[in-house]
């Protein structure tokens, strides 16, 4: 047997076993859009999920059934998350954007009949409940006069705060099933079991160096595992306190850091910049973060002049959702190398390989291979999906990111892009983040997105999409100019057009399919 630092725990033994230690501790501060503030500490917490798993349990939900999460960022969706492990079952988070098209193939692929949901969607599965073959429909708060919705928080209000059936729940089960779009037409499905979550909350609790006494304020959101296993499960794993924004606000976030004296938090690059966009505070300094833990490219320019106003380092980091936790990231103290991502953590193992599978040497460009434990430290594979679960882990436990980037002699990893995002330019290899750095390190430029476009000479030309910050004037040819002196001549766009914004994930990433899409049009 080889063991390992999860044992035999689930998300449902770490939940109670926290809730044992530290029951009267603040486990959830929420803050909405309109400021109000709700705390509860870990055993008010444990009293609602464990009236929601009866609620559950009263409804047929049993153990490994799969259900459908469609909330936005609230206290109920933890709720329901922790309520489904205490009974077994999988949860399946859905974006809270997403419409009928979207749910649909995401319901039909799980076969999915029990959708919990808010207000805000619940047409969504009242207008469709036949079609998609539902059979229950919880909404999680307020009222609805349709018969075939049950009203969460008026059933938990008749259920007791101990669970009424205690279900055997093991470390190998499934928890939590992901969709990811990455670069496909539709979604995949992530697995995750409770072995998992709780390592990735367990590892990044190491990672970041969290204690009991922290406070890790986020407005990631709930579906996506940012908020869980960069956010929610660490939080639970260390007995802490969360603190739950509902949605990111940068004239509000960094007072929201301040006041609740937050330690930790996570960005990505579209919250540094429009943070930096914000008039400087006399106050924005006393702070009490330790670090901020960070993903996605910034230019070193944008890099030091944040931390400079904010006081704070930006901890640089890798991972993907695949990989359950950040495989990579910067030492806490000590030479960062900027723009590496860190060095391989421990129980990870990272390789560069060329199209034919073959490892490179120290310092050539290739794509990302990460090796870890299926079920543990990487996920076991895509959900209904073999083709792609074979073509994610090879036989040997390589998980292959589709990302490019290189290792240097001295095992620090360079993240360069996405494969989608590698633009190939007359035999050259062009990174689309180093483009788009240069081009957000000029003062007027707020974002930028790069692309590859036709080119009948050179198979593809670069494209940049320029969004600027307000007030702003600059001439395609000026940022083609700015960009000659920063850029071999290669690697320089040779078409820029200028957007008044662009369309984005819910945590920041530009879509650039619709760009793409948009620019034939």
């Amino acid at each position: 047997m080889v063991a390992n630092m999860v044992g035999s725990k689930t998300l449902k033994s770490q939940w109670n076993e926290t809730v044992s230690y530290y029951r009267d501790r603040t486990f959830l501060k929420y803050i909405s859009v309109n400021d109000e503030v709700n705390c509860f500490t870990y055993h008010e917490f444990d009293c609602k999920v464990k009236q929601a798993a009866n609620v559950f349990l009263a409804l047929g939900i049993r153990k490994q059934d799969l259900v459908a999460l469609h909330l936005h960022n609230k206290p109920e969706y933890l709720i329901c998350w922790l309520a489904l492990a205490q009974i077994g079952a999988v949860s399946v988070p859905i974006n809270e954007h997403f419409q009928i098209d979207e749910c649909r193939y995401i319901i039909k692929k799980c076969d999915i009949s029990r959708v919990i949901t808010e207000p805000r969607c619940l047409n969504i599965y009242t207008e469709h409940y036949n079609e998609l073959k539902l059979d229950t429909l919880i909404l999680t708060d307020g009222f609805s006069e349709d018969s075939r919705v049950h009203m969460l928080e008026k059933e938990m209000a008749l259920q007791s705060v101990s669970l009424n059936e205690q279900v055997s729940v093991s470390t190998e089960e499934t928890a939590v099933i992901l969709f990811t779009s990455g670069t496909t037409k539709h979604p995949k499905g992530a697995i995750y079991t409770h072995c998992n979550v709780i390592y990735g909350g367990l590892f990044h609790c190491a990672q970041i160096g969290m204690r009991t006494e922290d406070i890790f304020l986020t407005s990631m959101p709930c579906y996506h595992m940012d908020f869980q296993e960069m956010a929610a499960t660490p939080v639970i794993c260390a007995g802490a306190t969360l603190v739950m924004v509902e949605h990111y606000s940068a004239h509000r976030f960094w007072r929201q850091i301040c006041e609740n004296k937050a330690t930790y938090t996570d960005t990505m690059s579209i919250l540094n910049r429009t943070m930096m966009l914000q008039p400087v505070q006399p106050w924005e300094k006393n702070h009490h973060l330790k670090e901020i833990y960070f993903s996605m490219g910034l230019s070193r320019e944008e890099k030091e002049a944040f931390e400079e106003r904010f006081n704070v380092r930006l901890l640089n980091s890798y991972g993907m959702t695949e990989t359950v936790s950040a495989v990579t990231c910067v030492p806490l103290y000590g030479d960062q190398h900027w723009p590496s991502v860190g060095r391989p953590a421990i129980s990870y193992e990272i390789k560069i390989i060329d199209e034919n599978g073959n490892t490179l040497p120290a310092c050539s460009e290739g794509e990302i291979c990460v090796h870890g434990i299926p079920g543990c430290s990487i996920i076991p594979g895509y959900y209904k999906d073999e083709e792609a679960t074979k073509l994610l882990i090879d036989k040997d436990g390589w998980l292959h990111s589709g990302d490019w980037g290189y290792l240097d002699d001295d095992g620090w990893l360079f993240f360069l892009c996405r494969c989608g995002d590698m633009i190939k330019r007359s035999g050259e290899n062009i990174s689309c983040v180093e483009i788009e750095c240069v081009l957000t390190s000029h003062p007027m430029i707020m974002d930028a997105a790069v692309v590859g476009v036709p080119d009948s000479i050179r198979d593809k030309a670069v494209k940049a999409f320029v969004k600027l910050i307000d007030g702003a004037t600059l001439t395609e040819d000026e940022i083609i100019l700015y960009c000659k002196d920063r850029l071999a001549c290669f690697k320089v766009p040779e078409f820029v057009a200028f957007v008044k914004d662009f369309p984005r994930t819910a945590t920041g990433k530009i879509k650039k399919r619709e760009l793409i899409e948009a620019d034939k049009q």
